[in-house]
């Protein structure tokens, strides 16, 4: 009886004010952790109209065009930016930076003006953590046309969309383009900027080095004082047609093991074997859960010590590693617990961990599930598409179906007979393998008809 009277305290008005922010950093690329890109080029070439860059002209568009004219007159293609950004290393200290900060703050998101065509070298001596960039137009003589903005403004717009995803924000950049981001999130620094860009904006502490921005993002998450959020902007609702894809996939049952089986496994409590693929109502599922526990006297860190351990499903690693340079916008979400989530992701290499949490009652035992954000997987969708993103989403239980509902593509992966049943209208892969092939077809036919989409308009 009492078990179940601790149970009926965690009722879902109570996880709904228990929402809880988690930090997660914004990097700027090219001056931050790159070398410019342009100005090698320009160092390669010589063409002195190049050494501009937005420490000189924070108008983005028009710095692109003063590029891309300078490129046509000197008959420089964009095989011969490849050739430079495919031998850039990243600046000194940058990597371990990087590797540094993942297990710190696992979610990590590089947001960058530069462009897709010519860049993946770059973010793949980086590691391939989760890109937003942008595109260029090429003619078919190989040169370089246009530039094609995927989002106006989006560094500062994409703190915002993950401000209203329940996160406090680190922002750091270089440049004027990179003020807007610095401004929104919580806490902005600026790394190795120029003079005109301090003295600009003196209202943003200056870090001289990586040592020096380990030593200052270490400071902020130890301090005791409460980083509060900022006032959460309203989404920008104009449309814009999206061109590039991102994807979300739930971990538990895709990627890594439940953890509630695996801990009916270890305990034998016949009731942990309800998973969200039997009982939608996930509020409901974590009081069934917490009922049991404390019934077969099994406290929270005893469970926690059962998942430790757990292993990622066979051909996990291999798939994420797969996916990194076919779509490097790739973010990991689950409704699990940190304890679970954070030596998963550990496993799988991957700088995005979105997860919720458990507290324990006085004796020990569960006695309250802290939601990090009510709908995430449905908010994450709705956010990324207002980013301009086109969805693929990847789950395979009844709470990852608004998820897959919202995306332009949902896969359910290894789905239990019942949800397949009630939800035919989402294809079914059983495997790693078959999930890579259907990537990969989602892409291709998005590729032909963007450029039926071009060909009607041109």
């Amino acid at each position: 009886m009492s078990a179940m009277l601790s149970v009926a305290a965690m009722d879902e008005d109570d996880e709904l004010q228990q929402e809880r922010d988690l930090f997660m950093v914004t990097l700027d690329v090219e001056g931050t952790l790159t070398p410019e890109a342009w100005l090698e080029l320009q160092k390669a070439t010589g063409i002195e109209e190049l050494k501009l860059t937005t420490a000189h002209e924070p108008d983005y568009d028009k710095l692109m065009r003063h590029r891309i004219k300078a490129l046509r007159d000197n008959g420089i293609k964009l095989e011969d930016m490849k050739k430079v950004v495919k031998d850039l290393q990243p600046l000194p200290g940058a990597k371990d930076f990087l590797e540094w900060l993942q297990p710190i703050v696992p979610r990590v998101l590089l947001l960058t003006d530069t462009f897709e065509e010519y860049a993946m070298p770059m973010f793949e001596t980086l590691g391939y953590p989760s890109v937003f960039c942008n595109s260029l137009t090429i003619d078919d003589e190989g040169f370089i046309t246009g530039h094609v903005l995927r989002l106006k403004d989006q560094k500062r717009k994409a703190v915002e969309a993950f401000q209203r995803m329940n996160f406090r924000i680190i922002a750091v950049g270089d440049s004027f383009n990179d003020i807007s981001m610095l401004t929104a999130a919580e806490r902005g620094i600026l790394y190795c900027p120029a003079p005109r860009v301090t003295k600009a904006h003196p209202e943003f502490p200056v870090v001289w080095s990586h040592e020096d921005l380990k030593r200052k993002i270490g400071r902020i998450l130890g301090s005791n004082m409460r980083i509060m959020p900022r006032e959460l902007k309203p989404p920008d609702t104009s449309p814009t047609p999206a061109t590039m894809w991102l994807m979300i996939c739930n971990v538990a049952g895709t990627l890594a093991p439940e953890p509630w089986l695996a801990v009916q496994e270890k305990t034998g409590i016949e009731e942990l074997k309800i998973t969200t693929a039997e009982e939608p109502n996930y509020a409901k599922l974590m009081k069934l859960r917490a009922a049991a526990l404390k019934k077969h006297s099994v406290k929270l860190q005893d469970m926690f010590k059962m998942v430790e351990g757990l292993e990622v499903i066979p051909g996990a690693k291999e798939f994420v590693e797969w996916l990194r340079p076919i779509l490097p916008r790739s973010f990991m979400l689950t409704d699990g617990f940190e304890e679970y989530a954070l030596p998963i992701f550990d496993q799988l290499g991957h700088p995005m961990v979105f997860c919720n949490f458990l507290e324990a009652d006085k004796e020990g035992y569960m006695a309250k599930h802290i939601v990090r954000l009510k709908d995430q997987k449905l908010k994450a969708v709705q956010e990324f598409q207002r980013l301009n993103f086109r969805i693929i989403a990847v789950g395979y239980s009844f709470n990852d179906i608004e998820m897959l509902g919202a995306a332009e593509k949902g896969i359910l992966f290894r789905p239990s007979a019942s949800v397949i049943k009630k939800h035919p209208e989402f294809p079914v892969v059983q495997d790693h393998e078959g999930l890579k092939a259907k990537i990969l077809e989602i892409l291709a036919n998005g590729k032909k008809e963007d450029s039926a989409k071009r060909q009607k308009l041109s």
